[in-house]
């Protein structure tokens, strides 16, 4: 059967999808794509904090729509890598791939990526303690399920919309991008699928390189 060479990466907050995203394109010789950058353009553009622009989203749905329509044109693309909260909503054939991890991890991995990616904390993502980012990343959940649930009437936190669930908690960037590629590989061939989970066993080392 054919199938469409899409990726796309969803999951939750410090999970790692930039990282995967640029690896798996890399690996597979693909086009990366990121609705984070295209978001952080328009911040920029209209001069606004990501706290700014997700106040604003919750009545202004002008910005999301921007980025929606960036994402839906991509349908006609081949061989690409799309990293977005929503991208497996906008590109439904393609093969959906959700990272999912601790929430103490994810905490811990945004606090020092805002200390050290400066375009994250020039977005207003930027916090002064590992407490701030914890309220911060929750509220962030909590914002864009409600927001997604009232635009499209889905929540991108439900794993039961993807093909492979891989937990980031234990795994390294390298691990999580080779389970993605060859599982992808096999999607490619397989005519009927039926979700696959990935887990790094207990007693794995907990160093990471995100």
């Amino acid at each position: 059967m054919s199938r469409p060479h899409i990726i796309t990466l969803s999951g939750k907050p410090g999970s790692g999808k930039s990282s995967t995203a640029d690896k798996v394109a890399e690996m597979l010789n693909y086009t990366r794509y990121s609705s984070g950058d295209m978001v952080r353009q328009l911040l920029q553009k209209h001069h606004l904090t990501l706290a700014q622009y997700n106040e604003r989203a919750e009545n202004e749905h002008g910005l999301d729509n921007e980025v929606d329509t960036m994402l839906r044109d991509l349908r006609s693309s081949s061989d690409i890598v799309v990293d977005s909260r929503l991208g497996f909503y906008w590109l439904p054939e393609s093969f959906k791939v959700y990272l999912d991890l601790d929430m103490e991890v994810a905490t811990a991995r945004i606090y020092k990526d805002a200390v050290s990616n400066t375009s994250r904390s020039g977005a207003g993502e930027g916090t002064a303690s590992l407490i701030e980012v914890s309220k911060q990343v929750k509220a962030r959940m909590l914002n864009e399920q409600q927001r997604f649930k009232m635009l499209y009437h889905v929540d991108p936190y439900d794993t039961r919309h993807f093909d492979l669930v891989i937990d980031t908690s234990r795994h390294s960037p390298q691990t999580v991008a080779l389970a993605v590629f060859d599982t992808y590989k096999k999607w490619l061939e397989t005519e009927v699928w039926r979700q696959v989970r990935s887990a790094i066993p207990m007693g794995f080392s907990f160093k990471n390189q995100y």
